[in-house]
């Protein structure tokens, strides 16, 4: 024990309070039972209910341990401590009186937390049967929605209706209203809208609705208490999946796919990881994922989490496994679920994928019929999270039926569709579904310059392999100072060449002895280089997991299949293509989050081989073409000082870039600065003259055009 010198504090030991507590278990039964009956009663007047309800409980009291439970259990649920609250409503069950309807709330509350769909209908049926549940949804708003969403996710759109018939209104049946747009059309001809979050557990509903609607512009805060962190963080993943910030959301979800506290992360293994997975192309792991998710979805039973799972392995099938007949049998199998197709989101979303897999199969007929109903359902609705998809897919259908006005149509609602969402992701994969769609579109376009051109290139440029780690964490940090890690321990390597080696690798993929002499020894073969070779492959072997270098003696090398090293550069170069799929501030964001990776120096700092020269100038025009397509679109927000800032740093680095001198020219006129943008051409002229150049005439007739 330990005293405070002067004061009356006397602080003791845990092992002494556990020797005490030994000593009254020695006590006569009857003394023990009234000491923490006497001891619960203490902690109630105090406040301290949670561990009154606890001492009484022992104490063999639980009327009194009923009355401390009832005043802490929403705490208790709220810090995720779900076995105490579970102990306590099944110990206490034979004490509830009757009309105890916050104790009912606790109850609907702890099911709907935990995700337990099944348990808590079956708690909404029991008040049914023994006519309260009306009296138990007019007496509090949050119980109204918890039984609300029950109702909700089994298609029981009346009893639904029922419970709000009486409800009170307040941010939490806000929400669940919010929600029901997924089920059904709430008020027809209007369309949802958000109602605010509040921190409380029923964000989860606005959450889950934005992504299902489509609303992708507002990524949800991943902070906060634990449950709000268990809360946010898959929708934030999911979110950024849909936007095509696949990378961002392959690394928060190698973080974040552990086991967490709360629940609500069981989405990440039930459809989340598996769609992203598919997205990403990692198709063994996604397999493995969609296998996992659909055994958590059928533990759970609601119809929800199946067709969401079914929707994920369907994706798998048709993108990944180019098996038309295997999707349609996983969407038979999830259709047959009784009132799957009463769910309206997801009969759209059904109708989508089946309508893919028919027109693959060339049944184009009932693929137009499907397809027909989906869009008229998603826009009637305003269900918008796949009608980029559904739309692209009708144009074909409605193409092969001769119908090409209804083609062009069903195009236009795709592209306004993604404008609205904010990024053009989910369009641009379905337009990689069906290409002709696209194609058909630019041939019928006047100018090179029309959105369907700027996809078109979008779509050519894509390609750029997407690194996460699979088993270790392999990170090579080629920019800058160079330095490799394994699961977070450095890895320095004896032979800095080994560092020039793995980028080899990595962008060249395997490579004979022969082809690694010629590019890291300037096509040396004599046996001093041989023999660096060999002590180069053997020490990145050294730093490298076992077996993840396949180097046999005298054979090629390479990095093995089963292995993905994440470098810096690859991670620029997929953030980069991932942010030219969003549009407006948030492409600007996405585009100098991607760049700051090249911001810790150049690429393999002090190597000089021609090869690296060659990757070098790559990523370098990669890097301003990049920053000066930041600044154009700063330029069109209206943000004039970022775009200067970025201009200017694009020729501090190229000054012989002329679309960028015409840039800083319309940047210093819509500053107001005449005399401003006839120095900006006198700049560009003077540095072309340099290399024996003038400026081109649409850089002269720019400055006509200004000065007017």
């Amino acid at each position: 024990m330990a005293w405070r010198h002067g004061g009356l504090t006397m602080r003791c030991h845990r092992r002494f309070h556990e020797y005490l507590v030994a000593l009254l278990e020695r006590l006569p039964p009857e003394k023990v039972r009234a000491l923490r009956l006497a001891h619960g009663r203490l902690l109630a007047a105090e406040g301290l209910h949670a561990e009154a309800a606890e001492e009484l409980l022992r104490a063999d009291a639980p009327t009194e341990a009923f009355a401390s439970a009832r005043r802490a259990i929403f705490a208790v649920i709220e810090r995720v401590d779900f076995p105490t609250a579970e102990r306590w409503i099944a110990t206490l069950e034979p004490v509830v009186p009757a009309g105890a309807h916050d104790w009912v709330e606790a109850e609907l509350l702890l099911g709907f937390t935990k995700l337990e769909y099944a348990r808590s209908e079956w708690i909404s049926d029991r008040l049914l049967e023994r006519g309260e549940r009306e009296a138990v949804a007019a007496s509090s708003e949050r119980a109204a929605a918890l039984m609300g969403w029950n109702y909700l996710d089994a298609a029981r759109i009346e009893d639904f209706r029922a419970v709000l018939a009486v409800a009170p209104e307040g941010p939490a049946l806000a929400a669940v209203k919010y929600r029901a747009w997924l089920t059904y059309n709430v008020v027809p001809g209007e369309k949802p809208v958000a109602p605010p979050r509040t921190g409380g557990p029923f964000d989860s509903a606005i959450l889950i609705a934005d992504y299902l609607l489509g609303r992708l512009e507002s990524l949800p805060e991943s902070g906060g208490s634990a449950w709000a962190l268990g809360v946010a963080t898959p929708w934030r993943i999911a979110m950024l999946r849909a936007r095509g910030q696949t990378q961002r959301a392959i690394e928060l979800y190698e973080e974040a796919r552990g086991p967490l506290s709360v629940p609500h992360s069981r989405m990440l293994a039930i459809f989340i990881g598996p769609e992203l997975l598919v997205d990403a192309g990692r198709r063994d792991e996604a397999r493995a994922a969609v296998a996992e998710g659909r055994r958590l979805a059928q533990a759970d039973g609601s119809l929800s989490p199946l067709a969401l799972n079914s929707f994920a392995e369907a994706k798998l099938a048709l993108r990944l496994e180019k098996d038309p007949a295997l999707a349609r049998a996983v969407l038979d199998r999830a259709e047959n679920v009784p009132h799957a197709r009463r769910i309206a989101w997801a009969a759209e979303i059904f109708d989508t994928l089946y309508g893919l897999a028919l027109l693959l199969q060339g049944h184009d007929e009932p693929a137009l019929a499907r397809l027909r109903s989906a869009v008229a359902g998603m826009r009637e609705g305003d269900r918008i999270l796949e009608l980029p998809t559904a739309a692209v897919y009708l144009a074909e259908a409605e193409w092969r039926a001769g119908n090409e006005d209804g083609a062009d149509r069903a195009a236009d609602i795709a592209l306004e569709a993604a404008q609205r969402q904010g990024s053009n992701h989910i369009l641009m994969q379905a337009l990689a579904d069906l290409p002709a769609v696209l194609s058909r579109r630019i041939d019928g376009e006047p100018s090179a310059d029309s959105i369907w051109h700027q996809l078109g290139r979008a779509l050519i440029a894509q390609g750029v392999r997407l690194t996460a780690k699979p088993g270790a964490s392999i990170r090579f940090r080629d920019f800058g100072e160079r330095s490799l890690e394994v699961d977070g321990e450095l890895r320095a390597p004896k032979i800095s060449k080994c560092y020039e080696l793995l980028a080899y690798l990595l962008t060249h993929g395997e490579a004979s002895r022969e082809a690694l002499l010629g590019a890291l020894f300037g096509g040396r073969a004599d046996d001093s280089a041989r023999a660096y070779l060999r002590q180069t492959i053997n020490g990145l072997r050294e730093c490298l997991p076992e077996r993840a270098l396949v180097a046999p003696q005298g054979g090629t090398v390479a990095i093995a299949d089963d292995v993905l090293i994440v470098s810096d550069s690859e991670r620029l170069e997929s953030r980069l293509a991932e942010a030219a799929r969003l549009q407006g501030r948030d492409r600007i964001a996405a585009t100098l989050d991607a760049l700051k990776l090249a911001d810790h120096g150049e690429y393999l700092e002090s190597a000089r081989s021609s090869w690296v020269d060659e990757r070098r100038a790559h990523l370098q025009e990669r890097v301003l073409d990049a920053r000066l397509d930041a600044a154009e679109l700063a330029l069109e927000a209206g943000d004039l000082e970022l775009a200067q800032q970025l201009g200017r740093e694009v020729l501090h680095a190229d000054p012989y870039r002329e679309s960028a001198w015409r840039l800083m020219m319309r940047i210093t006129a819509l500053l107001g600065d005449p005399d401003g943008v006839i120095r900006e051409y006198k700049a560009c002229e003077h540095t072309l003259a340099v290399v024996g150049t003038t400026p081109a005439g649409s850089t002269r007739k720019l400055l006509e055009q200004l000065r007017l």
